[in-house]
């Protein structure tokens, strides 16, 4: 049975700068939480003895319509990368085939040539970029001076709330085959005692507008914004500024220091309006979709 202690240190230790690979935590506790949740189950820990020398985590999501998709933690290498990389690329392969997997997402940063041209080796569906940015909650405009009194930020957590079925729809509309889904956003909404995640409901003058869902990472003190949806009709008012003023005064006081979040190279008015509004563009990654063929 793998060492998750060992594991997690593996992995911290390569999963920075250039070489960073895949949607890992932060910090060797955050590293072991999510490994000790299960994901540990789904991973191939090559070794030297007792030493770890390659390793890869799979992360197997079910998609719809029977079908699952693979997001990959790694591949991490060390000593013989040529050698490892085979063996931890052929073992997604084995798994892509034995299940019905629609698509592998590899998660590389485009400064890590290596890994890069390896998975150049397969053929993929699409490269896309993802832009990772963040702010620190003492840093974020003040919401006293930006928040308009007709704009109000309510929590949802009841699947019955009137706000949900608003929030399921526009969320269908404007991100089809996001890795949250409706349902997993209903499940996150009816467990919202123990969940990580927050969902509120955006209204102006009464009239639903949008909705922002975040995850909570205690461990690192960072607010994961996962979505900040505003209706077309309601944008280019400033209420995306002021419901970033918002979140961070509310998180502030809860104990978080930052706030982050990943875009896509195609959101491009997101781009223009986390550049504009004091956010630090901290990393590049390219978001590889593979086929679950591979080949």
């Amino acid at each position: 049975m793998t060492d998750i202690g060992k594991l997690a240190a593996f992995i911290c230790a390569r999963n920075t700068g250039d070489q960073q690979c895949g949607y890992v935590g932060s910090t060797l506790e955050d590293v072991m939480h999510d490994l000790s949740d299960g994901m540990e189950e789904a991973s191939l820990v090559l070794y030297e003895g007792e030493c770890i020398t390659g390793a890869i985590i799979l992360d197997i999501y079910d998609v719809g319509g029977g079908q699952k998709d693979i997001e990959v933690w790694g591949p991490y290498h060390s000593a013989h990368p040529e050698e490892e990389l085979r063996l931890l690329f052929n073992y997604v392969s084995e798994t892509a085939k034995a299940g019905a997997i629609r698509y592998i997402h590899l998660f590389i940063s485009g400064d890590n040539t290596p890994l890069m041209e390896y998975a150049a080796r397969y053929q993929a569906e699409k490269v896309n970029t993802h832009y990772h940015y963040s702010i620190a909650t003492a840093s974020a405009p003040d919401s006293s001076r930006h928040m308009h009194p007709g704009l109000s930020v309510l929590p949802v957590t009841e699947p019955a709330s009137r706000w949900t079925g608003q929030i399921l729809d526009l969320h269908h509309q404007q991100f089809q085959g996001a890795i949250l889904t409706p349902k997993e956003i209903t499940a996150e909404i009816e467990d919202s005692s123990n969940s990580e995640y927050d969902v509120h409901a955006v209204l102006n003058e009464g009239r639903f507008t949008g909705y922002i869902i975040v995850r909570r990472n205690a461990r690192t003190g960072t607010l994961h914004l996962e979505y900040l949806c505003i209706g077309p009709e309601e944008r280019s008012r400033g209420i995306g500024r002021q419901l970033i003023a918002f979140l961070a005064e509310k998180y502030k006081g809860l104990g978080y220091s930052s706030i982050s979040l990943v875009v896509s190279e195609e959101n491009t008015a997101a781009i223009r309006f986390y550049d504009k509004n004091g956010f630090n563009r901290d990393r590049v990654m390219k978001h590889i979709l593979v086929g679950g063929g591979m080949f």
